[in-house]
């Protein structure tokens, strides 16, 4: 390491997203970023002043970073990112180094934590990674370099350079008690430059949170399944009562997005969470993600009862074999026994669809598109299959996963990108799938019946985040019409 300052402030950066939806990005969210938020909290509570930088809200490109960092001289830089950003987090940390060389980096997030030494290769400028939960490591990271430490070797979770070896330390156990966590620091930027995506849109007094950690899935899409498995651990309801009257008193909040991965996956939990809403914030609207083969119309309507707005499904596919190929673990008979059950009760409903799974033939993908148009859904969100690093995708279904990447490619949510290398596909190719989700989304969307359930009982807001999301449709549209080589 290469830190000569004596400063105690902490300098974390979120590596931009938002462009990356290109013309999807109307309807895209910014979303503050707990996770980093969840960390300047805990080494906030040990004595060090920390810092946001976020070029998702903020007027900031590289250089003016850089200027920031060398003016600031912080103990440590922490640059967090998913794939699709790993170019512009690159630039941010060259660009860091060449104004600042003395200053240490530290990269976070899922990319490099799924592969933190060959990340390390490619961005020289970069000392180190922390994987994985990063408050504790990132911690005695800062009481290490606070101390002028030259072995970092004792820093479980974190790997990073000795002379020119890469040293990857023990790996650090996830955080067991979630409730001696503070709650995410929501200081650190106005959180009013954020906003839902335009399918979430019943409120704009909105707040994320997570209740709890891991996930009990193990899709092959998914690095939370794979690379970044770690079983389940939930704060106590009374814990996350607490940080819901922390956001309603200081932030007026009449709309949660609960971000757990699978929020339904404890029944007995669900009932205790609603019952205490019920009782101490009777008025309040939320969203939360869940399985169909973890709920029931009975849980439904008590989640209903207490506040619950809309639900988000990961169906995927409409074909059964598929589905189990792709480690879902669940049945079309499930989700649509579920979805019309939501329907029933007056829940609004999200299905999220992916075409390109391993083993998905034209046959298959149209069954799916024909599932998802058969489904009483509100809305229906189709992804094109990306396999990223950490995925069992990624290792089993792409041509050269040790090769050179392009992570331009790497991005999901747009419509029109598409990994070249992807060799799951069973009698098409992966350029295919851009039309296929373009036809999932005209056939969908297109009904008359489906016009209406949209609107039906819809906020004003709501209509408004349609509006964005139908825009966001043509631009795609016209996007993959007049520009197709660049999808």
């Amino acid at each position: 390491m290469r830190q000569t300052s004596r400063s105690d402030l902490l300098i974390l950066i979120q590596a931009p997203y938002f462009q990356d939806y290109g013309p999807m990005r109307k309807a895209a969210g910014k979303y503050y970023p707990l996770g980093i938020a969840s960390l300047s909290a805990y080494v906030k509570r040990h004595g060090y002043r920390v810092s946001l930088i976020d070029p998702n809200v903020q007027d900031v490109a590289p250089p003016d970073i850089a200027e920031i960092i060398f003016k600031e001289d912080p103990l440590l830089v922490g640059v967090s990112f998913m794939t699709p950003q790993f170019f512009t987090a690159r630039n941010i940390v060259d660009a860091i180094k060449a104004r600042a060389p003395h200053t240490t980096i530290v990269l976070g997030g899922a990319h490099p934590s799924v592969m933190p030494e060959r990340t390390l290769a490619e961005m020289p400028n970069a000392d180190c990674v922390a994987c994985g939960e990063a408050e504790q490591t990132t911690l005695e990271l800062l009481e290490a370099l606070s101390e002028n430490q030259a072995d970092l070797g004792p820093i479980d979770g974190l790997v990073w350079r000795k002379g020119g070896e890469l040293i990857t330390n023990r790996l650090r156990v996830p955080v067991h008690d979630l409730d001696g966590l503070p709650y995410p620091d929501r200081d650190l930027i106005d959180q009013s430059l954020y906003h839902q995506q335009g399918f979430l849109s019943y409120s704009k007094k909105v707040a994320t949170i997570h209740t709890a950690r891991g996930c009990p899935g193990r899709c092959v899409f998914c690095a939370s399944g794979h690379k970044l498995a770690s079983r389940v651990r939930s704060r106590s309801i009374e814990n996350v009562m607490g940080e819901i009257d922390d956001l309603r008193k200081r932030f007026d909040v009449d709309y949660l997005l609960i971000k757990d991965d699978t929020f339904t996956s404890k029944r007995a939990r669900i009932e205790e969470f609603c019952q205490a809403v019920k009782v101490r914030h009777p008025d309040l609207k939320w969203h939360c993600m869940g399985r169909v083969n973890t709920v029931n119309e009975r849980i439904l309507a008590i989640m209903k009862d207490a506040g619950l707005n809309d639900i988000f499904y990961g169906i995927e596919s409409g074909n059964d074999d598929i589905l189990k190929r792709c480690g879902k673990n669940i049945t079309t008979a499930q989700a649509r026994r579920v979805v019309e059950a939501t329907a029933r009760l007056g829940i609004r409903s999200y299905g999220a669809f992916i075409l390109g799974l391993p083993g998905d033939t034209r046959q298959t993908i149209r069954q799916t598109i024909d599932f998802a148009c058969s489904l009483p859904l509100t809305m229906a969100g189709f992804s094109i299959l990306i396999p990223y690093p950490g995925t069992r995708c990624f290792e089993e279904h792409y041509a050269d996963p040790d090769g050179e990447l392009d992570y331009r490619e790497f991005i999901a949510s747009t419509g029109v990108h598409f990994a070249k290398g992807y060799t799951g596909l069973d009698g098409l190719n992966a350029d295919e799938l851009p039309a296929l989700i373009a036809e999932a989304q005209r056939r969908f969307y297109l009904r008359p019946r489906q016009i209406l359930r949209m609107l039906g009982a819809a906020t004003p807001t709501m209509l408004a985040g349609y509006v964005k999301g139908a825009a966001a449709l043509v631009s795609k549209e016209i996007y993959l019409r007049f520009r197709p080589a660049a999808a």
